[in-house]
């Protein structure tokens, strides 16, 4: 039993005792039950108006603790409410997530038979090409990456030859900025997702396409650290050669 509760009846008890007491004692019964009916209705009126008021005010505090209660209550199931849509949201993003690195590699691929290709280097043929594209398709979404990420690599040391892998031709431009532009939107999906940035850090610092992110943006002169060496160079942009069509 709430602490009020027990406290009201108590008070009522003892004022209810001493009401019979003072009746019985001093008033009389019998000269009670011969007083006017107005008499006793104003008599009974006065007795009883102090337990009306103790019990409104019991009754006062009581709902207040209820709808503290009730508050709490409430507040616990919009925390849960908001635990279960950022859950959901979360599978939601893991599942695009596969979607876009698979498209990722896809960019990727076309860039790396852009550079490599016939119309490139020469290095890898139609049939090579292909052969590695059932590879990538069959699993391995970011073989191309690594692939470019590799190219890259080989390049760290010549900033022209680099700006002419990812800028050399509109084609390539356009993978470059196609690969960038899908990946910032993955990054954005991850930030509203991920609270810790847990995912994002590992997103964009520990996987084959951030690290090719990276490298793309350090190329146009986007980003002053050099994902390749770690070493911090001035933001400018490199002298791009002009584009062939």
């Amino acid at each position: 039993m709430d602490w009020r509760v027990a406290f009201g009846l108590g008070v009522s008890a003892t004022w209810i005792t001493a009401g019979l007491l003072y009746l019985l004692g001093i008033v009389g019964w019998d000269r009670f039950l011969h007083l006017p009916t107005a008499d006793i209705g104003s008599f009974l009126e006065g007795a009883f108006a102090p337990l009306a008021f103790l019990w409104l005010v019991i009754g006062h505090f009581m709902q207040q603790k209820e709808i503290t209660a009730n508050t709490k209550a409430i507040n616990l199931q919009e925390m849960s409410a908001r635990r279960l849509e950022l859950h959901s949201r979360r599978d939601s993003y893991f599942k695009l997530l596969s979607l876009v690195q698979d498209q990722l590699g896809a960019i990727a691929a076309f860039h790396y038979m852009s550079v490599c290709g016939p119309t490139g280097t020469g290095e890898i043929s139609q049939e090579e090409f292909a052969e590695q594209r059932s590879h990538a398709t069959a699993g391995d979404h970011a073989w191309f990456i690594r692939k470019m990420i590799t190219l890259a690599m080989g390049h760290r040391d010549d900033p022209e030859q680099l700006s002419e892998i990812f800028f050399g031709t509109e084609v390539r431009r356009r993978h470059s900025d196609n690969f960038s532009n899908t990946f910032a939107k993955l990054l954005n999906a991850a930030r509203q997702v991920d609270t810790e940035e847990m995912v994002t850090h590992a997103l964009l610092y520990g996987s084959a396409s951030g690290m090719f992110y990276r490298i793309i943006r350090h190329a146009s002169g986007d980003e002053a650290m050099d994902p390749i060496t770690g070493l911090s160079t001035a933001p400018q942009m490199m002298a791009q050669p002009e584009v062939q069509s």
